[in-house]
């Protein structure tokens, strides 16, 4: 899944002479708190809730309230995880998307990618969460993969983080069955800590009324 699907249609960029006014209208309508500006079809900054309330006065204009700043953006064709890695980074609501030409294509919203971001990594579906623990130089993910379905299941989605300080890898696995018993067992045999579990519809319900609550707090 690329930035470029990730575009939301709904969010107009401003024009560097429209008035400031017009821009906290727009970020109030939209529930975000920044707007890309763009001039010929080029992105020429990006606005914040902050510098429009300062700047809002009758004679100012969108241009008066623009960071004068390298202007952060996406390309169409990076990764969801791109994207939300400069999400983060950057503490952004939304994100412009450029083509391989600096042409403007669109923008994306937090809320957005936050969704497509739990689609590709199955959060909906039902099954069980299990988190291993281990040293970077054992880390293997065919390993883990060959226990995991020799015991009649699948690894729907899996992602790993180095533990601060240490030479110690977190693995998080995303199993596509309730009952994961067996694997545990099998995970004890081979040596390998598993951490914590989350098992069965329980915690999938948990699991979808937290993500509907963020949802919901997004959207406020």
């Amino acid at each position: 899944m690329h930035a470029i699907d990730l575009i939301t249609p709904d969010i107009p960029p401003l024009r560097p002479q429209d008035e400031v006014g017009r821009a906290l209208d727009w970020l109030e309508e939209f529930k975000v708190s920044h707007l890309p500006v763009v001039d010929n079809g080029r992105l020429i900054g990006l606005v914040n809730e902050r510098d429009l309330v300062d700047r809002n006065d009758p004679r100012s204009t969108v241009s008066d309230a623009m960071e004068q700043v390298e202007v952060p953006f996406i390309r169409g064709n990076q990764h969801v995880y791109e994207v939300m890695k400069l999400f983060t980074e950057r503490g952004l609501t939304v994100l412009p998307v450029l083509n391989e030409m600096g042409q403007y294509l669109g923008a994306i919203t937090e809320h957005e990618a936050l969704k497509r971001l739990s689609e590709i990594t199955n959060i909906h579906e039902p099954g069980s969460i299990m988190v291993l623990e281990m040293n970077q130089i054992d880390y293997s993910l065919q390993k883990i993969a060959q226990i995991v379905e020799g015991n009649d299941a699948k690894i729907m989605s899996a992602y790993s983080h180095v533990l601060p300080d240490t030479m110690r890898l977190e693995v998080t696995l995303k199993i596509n069955r309730e009952d994961i018993s067996d694997i545990l067992q099998s995970f004890e045999r081979y040596e390998i800590q598993v951490k914590t579990t989350y098992q069965g519809s329980r915690f999938h319900d948990d699991l979808r009324g937290r993500y509907d609550e963020l949802m919901r707090f997004i959207n406020l």
